[in-house]
């Protein structure tokens, strides 16, 4: 262990930092002892931090360490940086610590969703089930079978098992930043049952409407509309969500994808971030943070969740949809202290409960550091199919320009001037999935064009292939003919 004590700033600010300074993961580290020192109160709002040339020779690491982890902290919000000042700790809200309980609420059943086979499939909201770690899967699940005593096979607590709600809250808050304990996390059957349950319990608080970034995934405005509640779009731009044009009313509640929005793939500025979590305060209204695929950055650290900044205004909503598989469905809330009793009475009139032994498995997983370990590997294999897809799309000349964050398991590329449902139900005649962008908008906001291609279930030596056969399908439609002729 290293400690870096009284380290001076201008302002003469003592930090104290326990860092454990593992070769590989000295930005890790200090990112995550001085996000926890702001997050906690240690490092205090107006607080000056050493200049980087002094904090790295005093650690003993080399400035670019330092420099990139005040330019994270920075984009999460945490820090103000000026040019040629010293960071300044940003204002954040403390965490709440009080439970309450109220009118119980019950899950509404959305439509069976299924998938058509494609040759090529650019499906861009799963991940390839091929990678799924089936030998250490197996073993968590053999161990908790085996060590499972009859209690954990009854009826219990309906947020879910503590043991997967302690590795849950120490995993969020080690690498997403997360400001959590045990009795504040829920237990969820995947992203779809979070919503629902959530809009369940705003329905019954009195909330007419949940608002949605435009664009975004159509699925989800379907699980809204199926609990009683309207959709109303909030546009999004390159920053993410312009949280000017969020509701002023008392108690609104907005669906956010900060880290890495879908579908276009920006990533919310620190500005925005701030608006965001100001905007909630203000209002008393709710953030809800679906961080879908925030373990997947390949250019830098993933940006910390927005939920760090103001843990009584944000419903923080996790899954091991990407990072595992679908099918696994486990999901997890993060909730403000006051809605923990709602949605707890909403999920046990939902289903009872999560099974059991699928929570002691994961929680085995994460503990041994098992999931860890598989993040990497899916994360480098998806690294690579993503560098490959670009590649591929600049060599067949298609004049697409890719956008969004090197991140997730998706690239969005505009179309303007042509139809893109059109080309994509000319694609899908050709064996080609691909999804068009226009129809993720919501109505009352304008659209553009665009494909959304996913490189999740494409293996990256199929995806040259892939890109050949979608780069006919728009050079037949730009010219006005069917690209299933040609097969």
């Amino acid at each position: 262990m290293a400690t870096a004590a009284q380290s001076r700033s201008t302002a003469d600010l003592e930090i104290l930092l326990a860092l454990e300074l593992r070769r590989g993961r000295l930005r890790h580290e200090l990112l995550g002892a001085l996000r926890a020192a702001v997050q906690d109160g240690r490092l205090a709002a107006g607080s000056r931090l050493p200049a980087s040339r002094q904090l790295a020779a005093r650690l003993g690491v080399s400035r670019g360490v330092v420099t990139d982890t005040y330019e994270q902290l920075a984009a999460e919000g945490y820090l103000g940086v000026r040019e040629r000042q010293a960071p300044v700790v940003a204002r954040i809200a403390r965490p709440a610590t009080s439970l309450a309980s109220g009118p119980a609420g019950a899950q509404t059943a959305v439509p069976e969703r299924t998938r058509q086979m494609f040759r090529y499939d650019f499906v861009a909201t799963t991940p390839d089930v091929e990678l799924f770690p089936r030998r250490e899967w197996g073993r968590a699940l053999d161990a908790a079978l085996r060590d499972a005593t009859n209690d954990d096979l009854d009826y219990g607590d309906h947020r879910g098992r503590i043991e997967l709600r302690a590795a849950l809250a120490a995993y969020l808050g080690r690498v997403r930043g997360v400001r959590i304990t045990p009795d504040r996390i829920l237990v969820s059957q995947g992203f779809t049952q979070a919503l629902a349950l959530v809009c369940r319990v705003l329905l019954v608080r009195g909330a007419r409407e949940l608002w949605f970034e435009s664009p975004s995934l159509a699925e989800e405005w379907e699980t809204v509309r199926a609990s009683g509640l309207a959709v109303r779009p909030v546009p999004v731009d390159r920053d993410g969500l312009i949280t000017d044009l969020l509701p002023r009313r008392r108690g609104a509640a907005v669906v956010v994808t900060p880290a890495h929005q879908f579908p276009t793939g920006a990533v919310l500025s620190a500005p925005r971030r701030n608006e965001l979590v100001a905007w909630a305060r203000r209002h008393d209204a709710l953030i809800i943070e679906d961080d879908y695929d925030a373990e997947f950055r390949y250019d830098r650290a993933a940006i910390g969740a927005v939920q760090g900044l103001d843990p009584d205004h944000v419903i923080h909503v996790g899954t091991a949809s990407k990072t595992l598989a679908p099918g696994v469905r486990l999901g997890w809330l993060s909730l403000p202290a006051a809605l923990v009793g709602e949605v707890r009475e909403a999920k046990a009139a939902a289903d009872s409960g999560s099974p059991a032994l699928d929570q002691l498995a994961f929680a085995a997983f994460l503990g041994a550091g098992d999931y860890d370990r598989h993040v990497v590997r899916v994360r480098t294999a998806y690294r690579g199919r993503r560098d490959r897809l670009l590649r591929s799309l600049v060599a067949h000349a298609l004049d697409l320009r890719a956008e969004g964050a090197a991140a997730g398991l998706h690239v969005l590329v505009r179309l303007p001037g042509i139809d893109d449902v059109a080309l994509a139900r000319a694609a899908a005649s050709a064996g080609i999935g691909v999804r068009p962008l226009s129809p993720m908008y919501l109505a009352g906001s304008s659209s553009e064009s665009g494909l959304v291609l996913g490189y999740g279930r494409l293996p990256v030596e199929r995806i040259d292939d892939a890109v050949a056969a979608l780069a006919g399908a728009i050079r037949s439609v730009r010219r006005g003919g069917s690209p299933a002729a040609r097969e």
